[in-house]
């Protein structure tokens, strides 16, 4: 991405040349010289103009290369959970924004980063923070729930929000500012409901966080689980980072499922879940959503989360595994680490079309094709979700106190 030198053409020789004393007819002794062949001259004539045209041609072509070469500078906020029971989801998306900073040399691209803890009173204040920090950009939310509340000022602020990881279908209208790399839980909901049925249960008990990405991972998940045979036979809730759950876990039992589907939104409630869940005496197998995916859950509870299944956007092609193992020696995989690399290629790819203000940005997205994301990603449609219907998760279990790919 670094500027190409400018070639400084060689000065050009006075071609136009002076009369000598021999061509002048006033002297008498050109009289007995041969006479002068014009044709030589209007030859070294042509010759000079084209001299000058070629150097001409590649100035203008050593300019354009080095424009296209030379993105515009934009500043780009990532507004994360970095503190609380969503911490992960920053760290993760920091590690991957930061390889991608580094492999795409992407030195036009300012980074600064705010925390909002996966609240939506802290999304608030941070994406005023960013506002008034003049991102063109902001990588974020990483939670659904906090994507709604600051969705509005970014709208207003025309500065386009892009998520690693917030799948709400609330997020999900038209002609707005915000993308995402992942599809919504419309995608997930029903993959983890014909995940579950596939494995021969028909009953199934539920807890969801009351907030807009459990509440629309529960909905969704009913509905298909339903359609295709099954019945959720009990539902409970909770507010995000409750751990007192000992009721909701006694309602659960009671119905006797087969299964449970437990789709927080951090791996507090998680972890809180799985642990009193078990306590209360529901002996079946346990399912999980994407938040899930954190090593937290197995170090906290190593005998409960034996077993667990949980669905999880991508984890990453093989080579961003070896990337990331490579650059942070972390071998397993970090939370929402690929979706944000794919999110700074987006930013490139549109600041190499010379988009540098956040209206410019929402117009270059939907036309950037990513074939070679690292995360799955692709395309945008028009309002900014992830265009491939074909769109694949990853499924994990946890065998041997370690989260294993089920192929």
């Amino acid at each position: 991405m670094d500027d190409q030198p400018q070639h400084t053409p060689s000065p050009v020789p006075p071609y136009a040349e002076q009369p000598t004393p021999a061509e002048s007819p006033r002297d008498p002794s050109s009289l007995m010289s041969p006479p002068q062949k014009p044709r030589r001259k209007i030859v070294a004539a042509i010759s000079a103009v084209a001299a000058v045209v070629v150097i001409a041609i590649g100035i203008v072509a050593g300019l354009q290369l080095t424009t296209k070469q030379a993105p515009p500078h934009i500043k780009v906020g990532v507004m994360m959970a970095f503190s609380g029971g969503s911490s992960s989801m920053g760290y993760g998306a920091m590690k991957g924004v930061q390889l991608a900073l580094k492999q795409l040399n992407a030195t036009n691209i300012e980074i600064t980063k705010v925390d909002s803890k996966c609240d939506s009173k802290a999304a608030i204040d941070a994406v005023k923070n960013l506002i008034s920090q003049k991102v063109a950009a902001i990588i974020g939310e990483g939670c659904s729930s906090a994507s709604v509340a600051a969705l509005p000022y970014a709208n207003n602020a025309k500065i386009p929000m892009i998520s690693p990881s917030a799948s709400s279908p609330a997020l999900s209208k038209p002609d707005d500012y915000f993308f995402r790399v992942i599809p919504s839980d419309n995608f997930q909901g029903a993959f983890m409901a014909q995940t579950i049925y596939d494995r021969g249960y028909r009953k199934v008990a539920v807890f969801y966080t009351n907030e807009p990405y459990g509440s629309g991972m529960n909905t969704v998940f009913r509905d298909k689980f339903e359609a295709l045979g099954g019945k959720v036979v009990a539902t409970a809730t909770a507010e995000p980072d409750v751990i007192d759950l000992q009721d909701q876990m006694k309602t659960l039992k009671a119905a006797t499922p087969e299964a449970m589907f437990i789709a927080p939104n951090s791996v507090v409630s998680a972890t809180a879940a799985l642990k009193l869940a078990h306590e209360a005496g529901i002996a079946t197998p346990f399912f999980g959503a994407d938040i899930m995916y954190d090593n937290t859950i197995i170090s906290n509870n190593p005998a409960v989360a034996e077993g667990l299944t949980i669905s999880s956007f991508p984890t990453g092609t093989k080579a961003f595994k070896q990337a990331l193992l490579n650059e942070y020696g972390k071998s397993e995989q970090l939370y929402a680490a690929p979706q944000a690399y794919d999110i700074i290629h987006i930013l490139q790819l549109a600041a190499q079309k010379g988009a540098a203000t956040g209206e410019e940005i929402k117009k270059a997205l939907p036309q950037i094709k990513l074939s070679d994301g690292v995360s799955g990603f692709m395309q945008f449609d028009a309002n900014g979700e992830v265009s491939d219907k074909n769109y694949k998760y990853d499924l994990f279990q946890v065998k041997n106190g370690a989260f294993s790919l089920v192929e």
